[in-house]
């Protein structure tokens, strides 16, 4: 096998310019290069992203952080607030609040939470106050790696072009006219300007279109429909007037699915995500502006939920929306993204930089499996979602198809929120964890055959855990006094403060 010298990236947006970075700055050697055209409008959404994006961004990639909040001015995400199931909301973090156990209780901390569950850890606090930080000694905000972004994503693509055109990525404004293809894969790109781009390795990037993996290659989809009925968001939103700047992603149910808002400096960004199905494009549009009327210009996003059968064939990797896409609920489509980035180069170091079977086979058995652990999870908060009652949120209950969870919603009915064995019902590498699974089932008063009742002791114990996190969070700073400090050029980011978080490694 001849190593791998040139590399092609089909499309740009975050995906494009996060592999390429990626390709670049982890495997120097590589000629890289960048095709995207100008001519195709990205999407453009607010986005939201899991804790590990910050860590690939900053420690795997290097970027550096004081320059990426100057001027892409993300805010914070500490979690998702649920207005979701029969409970007023509950709140999702990314730490752990369920599966737990504090050292003077008897069980994990789920067993405290079936009637009232506020929350169960610092941050959770902390977004019931809509508050973003807790003070250090030295009166700054206390930030830590366990929090992920709130991105506008024009800004955001814009600063990863730059950044790739500084570790040297070459980018081309062009599009693609037509894929030759031939035994090892792609052979060559033929672009509108009448030059023609061959490559050892072409990432695809280029959304939905899968102009590569899907359209040249003929690789078979995967459809996630019987799991994930939405297929339409309504995006919107409006200029942020006297609302608070809220630390969190909220997700509110609606008649035919559910209302993201996210939250930016100087916008409220805005989306209802529902099934054609059962809604048409014009009743969404009202049901969303009757609830939110400062909502300015809308436009409807059509998609699907579902992924290819393999991400890798043959000289060609798909990455992001070319690779699949599952509805945005839980925000993992830029943590898609820089995990199979990372896999990749990681793969290719480990083969000398070459194309090898074994190493395409584990890698796409990797995505496949990060791909059905999503489309599993989200089919829980829709089969056990009963806040409306509503032809839709009643197909939910009775036709989702749980796809692979069958089996932790078992063990979670007989066992409760107990910790012992669900490893075994989860399997290996589900990037939710039980955690994930426990604020959900918890969340939603999913119900168990252990109706463990708490002795007095044990509620007056887990009540002084709750008032004491309310105590700390109460005294903590606000999204916009944490973010005009972590602005100002007077913030100082430790070197290694988010090397050392990377999974990846340096």
């Amino acid at each position: 096998m001849q190593p791998v010298k040139k590399v092609v990236v089909l499309g740009g947006g975050s995906a494009g310019f996060l592999a390429a970075i990626t390709l670049k700055k982890r495997i120097p050697l590589f000629d890289v290069s960048v095709i995207h055209s100008s001519k195709i409008p990205i999407i453009g959404v607010g986005e939201g992203s899991t804790f590990t994006m910050p860590q690939y961004l900053h420690g795997y990639l290097g970027v550096d952080p004081k320059a990426f909040h100057q001027i892409v001015k993300p805010t914070y995400k500490l979690g998702i607030k649920f207005l979701w199931g029969p409970r007023d909301h509950f709140i999702y973090t990314f730490n752990a609040q369920l599966d737990t156990r504090r050292q003077n209780l008897p069980k994990p901390n789920g067993y405290y939470c079936a009637d009232e569950f506020k929350f169960g850890e610092i941050n959770a606090a902390l977004m019931a106050q809509d508050r973003a930080f807790e003070k250090q000694d030295d009166h700054g905000p206390r930030v830590n790696t366990d929090v992920a972004y709130h991105l506008e994503n024009k800004p955001f693509v814009e600063f990863l072009e730059r950044v790739a055109l500084e570790v040297g990525v070459e980018i081309v404004d062009d599009t693609v006219k037509d894929v030759s293809v031939g035994e090892e894969g792609v052979s060559a790109l033929h672009l509108e300007s009448g030059q023609s781009v061959s490559a050892d390795l072409f990432i695809d990037c280029s959304g939905f279109r899968s102009e590569l993996l899907g359209k040249a290659l003929e690789e078979p989809y995967i459809d996630f429909s019987s799991s994930l009925f939405s297929d339409r968001a309504i995006a919107g939103g409006w200029t942020r007037e006297d609302e608070p700047l809220k630390p969190y992603t909220t997700a509110e149910t609606m008649d035919a699915g559910w209302a993201w808002q996210i939250e930016h400096d100087h916008l409220i960004n805005r989306g209802y995500v529902y099934s054609s199905a059962f809604l048409s494009d014009d009743e969404a549009e009202a049901e969303f502006r009757k609830k939110n009327p400062k909502v300015e210009d809308t436009r409807v996003i059509k998609f699907g939920s579902g992924s290819y059968r393999r991400s890798w064939v043959k000289n060609v990797v798909a990455l992001g929306n070319a690779s699949g896409f599952v509805e945005p609920l839980e925000a993992t489509s830029l943590a898609i993204i820089c995990e199979h980035s990372a896999k990749l180069v990681q793969t290719l170091a480990d083969n000398d930089l070459s194309i090898h079977p074994s190493g395409r086979k584990y890698y796409n058995q990797t995505v496949r499996t990060n791909w059905d652990a999503i489309r599993r999870f989200l089919a829980l908060h829709y089969k056990y979602n009963t806040r409306y009652d509503t032809p839709y949120w009643q197909a939910c209950w009775n036709d989702t198809d749980l796809a692979g969870a069958e089996e932790l919603v078992e063990y979670y009915t007989e066992s409760g929120p107990g910790t012992m064995w669900a490893h075994l019902a989860m399997g290996a590498n589900d990037p939710f964890g039980w955690e994930g699974y426990l604020v959900m089932l918890v969340g939603q008063q999913v119900a168990n055959q252990r109706n463990y009742q708490p002795a007095e002791q044990e509620t007056k114990e887990w009540q002084a855990y709750v008032d004491s996190l309310e105590k700390r969070a109460s005294n903590s700073f606000t999204m916009r006094e944490a973010l005009d400090i972590i602005r100002s050029d007077q913030w100082l980011w430790r070197p290694d403060f988010y090397s050392n978080a990377s999974p990846w490694g340096r």
